[in-house]
């Protein structure tokens, strides 16, 4: 059994995409899909909904991804038990027929906590081995910057002269393509849109996620604890996704300089904990 926890936010259509993938996919273990609605559909749209999964969490309140996606992931566990815990936003598709199959033949070859699969660039730059703040000196230097970024924004004479900047340095800065790892990697942090934790994983830990986050950098408190708790995190490109970046937030927010400033504010908060945490060696 494999359960995919699916978190909505403002997003039904690209939620029923997912999950259509998901149904699309052969495999001879069983699958359960939960979909977790983080306090955003309407009467409506909760009824069409009902029509693809019976596995249905209506929050009463947004919580966020790292709660949302615990919230789903308890209901999996307690509910199914299942092998797998497959969570993933809601913007993913999933095309590659054998996905399911694919991860338990990784498992048996390298009994991974944390597994991320190759996301195909068709929407997004990013990918996997996922790059993450990993020192005390990065996550600083990173506040720090986070910190000037949203003062640019909030000051409508700073932000159209960094406009002008990148747009410079757009014409003069040569292009680098980027190129996928096409090999499998252990002890690699991972993308937060899609990992597959194994059963030995989260009966390890109260909640897959850090729970104290509520958007951004969830990555670096999973892989904060791959690397104190010698846990085994595995890239294959065996297994493959499509991720639509950024899809909520853009229905979230109409205005680009008021969805820039939330961004950043929430990156900062999460970072802030991150130092605490890294400056503590807490156990999370």
């Amino acid at each position: 059994m494999i359960s995919f926890v699916i978190l909505n936010y403002k997003s039904i259509k690209d939620t029923i995409e997912c999950i259509e993938s998901i149904n699309k996919l052969d495999s001879k273990f069983e699958k359960s899909i939960i979909v977790v609605d983080n306090f955003s559909m309407t009467e409506e749209e909760k009824e069409i909904i009902k029509k693809y999964t019976n596995d249905l969490l209506f929050l009463e309140e947004n919580f966020g991804f790292a709660k949302g996606n615990n919230i789903g992931s308890k209901y999996a566990v307690d509910k199914y038990k299942p092998d797998f815990l497959c969570v993933i936003n809601s913007d993913i598709v999933i095309e590659q027929k054998d996905f399911i199959n694919q991860i338990y033949d990784l498992y048996d070859k390298y009994k991974f906590d944390i597994l991320g699969p190759k996301i195909l660039p068709e929407y997004t730059e990013s990918n996997n081995p996922f790059k993450v703040y990993k020192t005390l000196e990065e996550v600083t230097d990173r506040i720090n910057y986070t910190k000037k970024l949203i003062k640019i924004y909030r000051n409508i004479i700073l932000r159209n002269l960094l406009k002008i900047y990148i747009n410079i340095k757009k014409i003069f800065k040569k292009q680098i393509k980027f190129k996928m790892v096409e090999e499998d990697v252990l002890g690699v942090p991972l993308h937060g849109c899609a990992m597959i934790f194994s059963k030995k994983y989260y009966e390890r830990y109260n909640d897959v996620f850090y729970n104290e986050t509520f958007l951004f950098h969830e990555e670096e408190f999973i892989y904060y604890r791959i690397t104190n708790d010698n846990l085994i995190s595995l890239y294959s490109p065996s297994i493959s996704l499509i991720h639509k970046e950024g899809q909520s937030l853009d229905k979230e927010f109409k205005n680009n300089y008021k969805k820039l400033i939330f961004r950043n504010e929430e990156i900062l908060k999460s970072l802030e904990l991150l130092r605490k945490v890294i400056s503590n060696k807490e156990k999370i």
